[in-house]
């Protein structure tokens, strides 16, 4: 501050000289004078100068760097979780009641195709067997049985023919001659009563016309008599051939039961589909085994997929042969896929989709893991902010806004869209503009000056 120059006149009477005396008291008491001035004006000066600086300390703005916040184009979220499952699965169930004996293999274990699993007592099948292969002698006796009575009644039915045959014949015969017969009894009944023949003849022709007339009467009913043998033994071959095709159904029916009772026995022996590891274990030895018991589980580790609900909304964007990309948790890697399965089917509830991918083998990956499908990239508009917009102010996630040329803390939900940048949910809109690199001191409502913003735009550099 400028100390400004005081000029005091002094009084100087018209003609007199002043003494030297007086001049001396009066310089003297001039030069005292503004010695008091002077020092008063320098207090005055310190005094306003420390109080300027207090308040200027008190009310200087702090300076900080913002960003101006709006909508962007950002990559829509298409990532979708699901399970890895195996593709080859069964749960190897018991095919006959029985006693475990043996139970070859433990979760883990790994198993060829055809690597026998259990063995299950088959003692009372093997008694069904036996019994099986009794029924089958007795069948195939009966069999023959009925086949002997069917040629019986056929014989009969031949022997019966063969009769009606001869009976046909000898009654052809006889009334050719009795034909002969009755002419010849004709002419003797004329020649008689004329005397030309004696009465003897007469006799003679009318005996043997009664003769053939008693011997065609005993020829029909030969005939008759064989036509209803005839009929009988055709019945009784028809009864016959029944008895046959019972007595051979029987033998069939035995030889079925004898073929089921083998096949139990060999199911006795459980034995590996397909090559795989063993999943689960459901029996112990010397448990007893119904039928369709689970025993073990077994899956195949060279044939994998990933099982993932596919919401409504992108499911036109997932085909048949489709190549997409599956991250692996577990393994920390990503996996080149391909999907194999779309259900047509969504579940009412969720409007999912279910979506097989086939996976290549891959060196430890196993059923159950947690994968994420990655589908074709798309854009949507969103409010993204950059990471160093955030602090944390007791265990709370928010940003510094600039109101009204204060600092405002502000509560955000955000979800990361890379190491730069986040997507804001809540809490911040369109047009705020955001403190960046905040203070790990600064407080509510202090006064802050903006040196520089820009509209942010995901990726872009900030102005200093």
């Amino acid at each position: 501050m400028k100390i400004p120059s005081i000029h005091i006149p002094l009084p100087s009477p018209k003609g007199k000289p002043l003494k030297p005396k007086l001049i001396t008291t009066g310089i003297l008491l001039l030069s005292m004078g503004c010695a008091g001035a002077g020092w008063w004006l320098w207090q005055q000066h310190i005094t306003e100068t420390e109080t300027y600086s207090a308040d200027s300390a008190e009310t200087l703005p702090l300076t900080v760097q913002t960003v101006v916040v709006h909508q962007q184009s950002v990559p829509a979220d298409r990532r979708l979780t699901g399970t890895v499952e195996a593709i080859d699965v069964t749960t190897l169930t018991s095919r006959v009641t029985g006693r475990v004996e043996q139970l070859l293999v433990q979760e883990g274990t790994q198993v060829e195709k055809g690597q026998v699993i259990a063995i299950i007592d088959v003692s009372d099948i093997q008694a069904k067997q036996q019994q099986a292969e009794a029924q089958i002698i007795e069948a195939e006796a009966a069999v023959l049985t009925a086949q002997a009575n069917r040629r019986s009644a056929l014989t009969q039915v031949y022997t019966a023919q063969e009769k009606l045959s001869e009976a046909k014949a000898s009654l052809l015969e006889a009334q050719a001659e009795l034909a002969d017969a009755q002419l010849n009894q004709r002419r003797m009944s004329r020649l008689y009563p004329e005397g030309a023949v004696p009465e003897v003849d007469l006799d003679t022709a009318n005996t043997r016309v009664d003769v053939l007339q008693a011997r065609i009467r005993q020829i029909e009913a030969t005939i008759a008599q064989s036509a209803s043998t005839i009929k009988s033994a055709e019945a009784a071959v028809e009864e016959a051939t029944a008895s046959v095709g019972q007595a051979q159904a029987r033998v069939a029916q035995a030889e079925a039961t004898a073929r089921e009772v083998t096949a139990n026995l060999d199911y006795g022996v459980v034995r590996a589909p397909f090559a795989g590891v063993i999943t689960k274990k459901q029996v112990e030895i010397g448990a007893i085994a119904g039928v369709n018991q689970p025993l073990v589980t077994l899956e195949s580790r060279d044939r994998l997929r990933l099982s993932v609900a596919v919401p409504e909304s992108l499911i036109d964007r997932v085909q048949l042969g489709q190549s997409v990309t599956v991250h692996i948790d577990a393994l920390n890697r990503q996996i080149a896929g391909q999907v194999s399965q779309i259900v047509p089917s969504a579940d009412p509830q969720a409007r999912n989709f279910t979506v097989k991918v086939a996976l290549p083998p891959t060196t430890n990956l196993i059923s159950g893991m947690f994968g994420r499908l990655q589908l074709e990239n798309t854009e949507r508009t969103a409010l993204v902010i950059p990471s160093n917009t955030l602090v944390e102010r007791l265990g709370v996630s928010g940003v510094f806004k600039v109101v009204d040329g204060k600092a405002q803390f502000q509560t955000v939900t955000v979800h990361p869209i890379n190491d730069d940048a986040v997507e804001v949910f809540a809490g911040v809109n369109e047009g705020d503009r955001l403190i960046l690199n905040p203070d790990p001191g600064l407080r509510e409502n202090t006064e802050v000056s903006e040196s520089n913003y820009q509209q942010y735009t995901k990726g872009a550099p900030y102005v200093e």
